[in-house]
């Protein structure tokens, strides 16, 4: 069963682990989002993608079986983003 946060700011998505099946971006002016594998932002754990350039509308790291992260999903925008994270 399949999860979703939805946000406009830095957000820790999920503690432990888990699968990441995608991010959906529906509004943004420039902006940009990296997610790590961490359940806060911290630089040393592992990023799973590192600083994505989005346009509105777009969909972004779409994995239909899912990936997996073993500490926590946290994600880290820059300038005016709107997301949509799926997750289990």
């Amino acid at each position: 069963m399949a999860l979703y946060k939805q946000g406009n700011a830095d957000a820790q998505i999920k503690i432990g682990g888990g699968k990441l099946f995608g991010v959906f971006v529906s509004t943004t002016t420039a902006g940009t989002f990296t997610l790590y594998d961490s359940a806060t932002a911290s630089t040393s754990d592992p990023k799973i993608a590192a600083t994505v350039t989005v346009v509105a509308g777009g969909q972004y790291l779409s994995f239909p079986a899912g990936i997996w992260f073993s500490k926590g999903l946290f994600i880290d925008i820059a300038n005016a983003i709107e997301y949509t994270v799926v997750y289990d």
